[in-house]
């Protein structure tokens, strides 16, 4: 076959996404022209398309050793290690590409982007302003503005670019459905209702038409009317079950915990516990608790002291869980067998993944905020012995209700918030466990209400930092500074915690009582339990 045949034969490949064919049909050109550059990124982007990530990495490599002055190329190498959330490569790659070419259009927008996601604001704002100039009319880039206005509680920018946005999508319903989102924030809960009400998003953007209904349904909550609020609330759970990451299931979630209860029940801390390991960076503190506990208020307080860093809700243990299930078999049941230098690896493993967000310093304070690892406390406990422990806790029918109103990213854990009596009976099983490992751990544990930071800031807060052996300091009465000047917030409470302190989210669960009838044992012993 010729050629120019097999150049054909591979771009038309390519353009009907078949790209294990067009990817067969390079190779064979790369025989004819070993180094033609072009070549190396069609094979890249061919690759990356199958989920290839290293492979296509390489063949980006190998244009760039060609054609060191490719733009492109550097920006195809910068969106595979930040999904690889390789950060420092990533941005050398990014920042790469647009000083060979700053007017890429794409490096720009994508380095907007990643910097979104690493929660760095103002070079977020930076280079999507940068991506907006070159592109004036490109809706993606207004819209990763508008995420990222709105996710920073920054509502004047997001107004203007709205404004600015319309001139070139006037009838664009995603426009309208952000200024619902204004219109919510502002308190004009009435104005909200009727103004989402009419953005006609398209069907297949399932994320969004949840989020439209149960904006809906919180602006019906805050006007008093709570049936209508629940009918909504109900309407946007029911959509969460179409979009497209959930194909989760529940009883997957439910099913481990049980094995969990069922094997550490009758598992004591020296069977599993041999020796404290210790090394040059200290273990950290896990901040755990059923979800919409808290945890977020927590984590911005702690996060204004000077000698505390929070991990936000990242992956860091999952990691570690996949590591000793690949070694084992199972990351909790052969706890046992775990000898030191496993140990020692798995907690280099933690450390490693954990720099890919935070910066390590001495002396500092590690905070891993993620409020389910409240399942996983015998594995985190064999590997950091040391570690201590937040629990965060608030009244157990304010948690489930709260679970039930968010809309949280679906996976196995989170389809059991779709109901109150899901969201019940997975707060009753993941409490019953925690008891288990708390009797049977040897955890360094401290408690912490909700209502107690609300109702009583300071001496609450000073408890919790004795715990953790650090000095109050005066600016954490002022923590939701924190929020509004250094970050976004990656969890549901991005819109709460930049405020002062509230108690209106206090016995919120009242106001649907009656929905609660089917579950009022399981709140009975929690009440009783936790003192509420």
């Amino acid at each position: 076959m010729e050629l120019k045949e097999l150049i054909d034969l591979s771009n038309k490949a390519f353009q009907e996404k078949n790209f294990q064919k067009s990817i067969e049909l390079l190779k064979k050109i790369v025989v004819l022209q070993p180094n033609t550059y072009e070549v190396y990124l069609r094979l890249g982007l061919a690759s990356s398309s199958l989920g290839n990530l290293e492979e296509a990495i390489g063949y980006f490599e190998k244009g760039a050793s060609i054609n060191p002055n490719s733009s492109p190329i550097y920006c195809n190498l910068g969106n595979l290690h930040a999904e690889l959330n390789n950060k420092n490569v990533a941005l050398k790659n990014y920042f790469r590409a647009i000083e060979l070419n700053p007017k890429n259009f794409n490096a720009n927008y994508n380095l907007g982007s990643f910097y979104f996601k690493i929660g760095d604001l103002e070079n977020s704002e930076k280079y999507l302003k940068l991506a907006i100039n070159i592109i004036p009319n490109h809706f993606y880039v207004y819209n990763s503005l508008f995420l990222l206005y709105d996710r920073s509680n920054n509502f004047k920018k997001l107004e203007d670019i709205l404004k600015k946005a319309k001139n070139f999508f006037p009838e664009n319903s995603l426009i309208k459905f952000f200024e619902g989102i204004i219109e919510y924030r502002k308190k004009n809960f009435k104005e909200a209702i009727d103004i989402f009400s009419k953005a006609n998003l398209d069907k297949r953007d399932v994320s969004r038409n949840m989020l439209k209904m149960n904006y809906i349904a919180k602006s019906y909550d805050q006007l008093g009317l709570y049936q209508e609020a629940y009918k909504f609330f109900e309407i946007s759970n029911k959509i969460s079950e179409e979009l497209p990451k959930n194909n989760s299931n529940k009883e997957n979630f439910l099913d481990s915990i049980s094995k969990r209860i069922n094997y550490f029940s009758n598992i004591k801390a020296n069977q599993i516990q041999k020796k404290r390991h210790i090394d040059k960076q200290a273990d950290p503190v896990f901040l755990i608790g059923f979800p919409r506990s808290g945890t977020t208020l927590l984590d911005t307080i702690l996060r204004t002291h000077n000698s505390i860093e929070v991990l936000e809700e990242k992956p860091v243990v999952d990691r570690l869980l996949k590591e000793m299930e690949k070694n084992t078999g199972s990351s909790f049941s052969s706890l046992e067998e775990i000898d030191q230098l496993e140990v020692k690896n798995l907690r280099d493993l933690y450390n490693g993944e954990r720099e890919k967000y935070i910066k390590f310093e001495q002396g500092k304070i590690y905070v891993d905020k993620f409020p389910l690892n409240i399942v996983y406390l015998a594995e985190i406990n064999k590997i950091f012995p040391n570690a201590k422990y937040i629990l965060a806790l608030r009244n157990p029918r304010d948690s489930v209700l709260s679970c039930f109103m968010q809309s949280f990213t679906p996976n196995d854990a989170m389809s059991n918030m779709l109901s109150i009596n899901d969201a019940s009976n997975l707060y009753d099983r993941s409490m019953e466990l925690f008891k288990i490992y708390q009797k049977n751990l040897d955890l360094k544990l401290h408690e912490i209400k909700y209502e107690d930071v609300i109702n009583n800031f300071e001496p609450t807060i000073k408890n919790l930092l004795k715990f953790l052996e650090v000095e109050w300091t005066d600016n954490l009465s002022e923590f939701y500074k924190t929020a509004e000047n250094k970050r976004i917030i990656s969890t549901p409470s991005y819109d709460q915690v930049n405020k002062p302190l509230y108690n209106k989210s206090i016995g919120r669960w009242k106001n649907y009582e009656d929905k609660f009838i089917e579950t009022n044992k399981i709140f009975e012993k929690w009440n009783k339990e936790f003192k509420y």
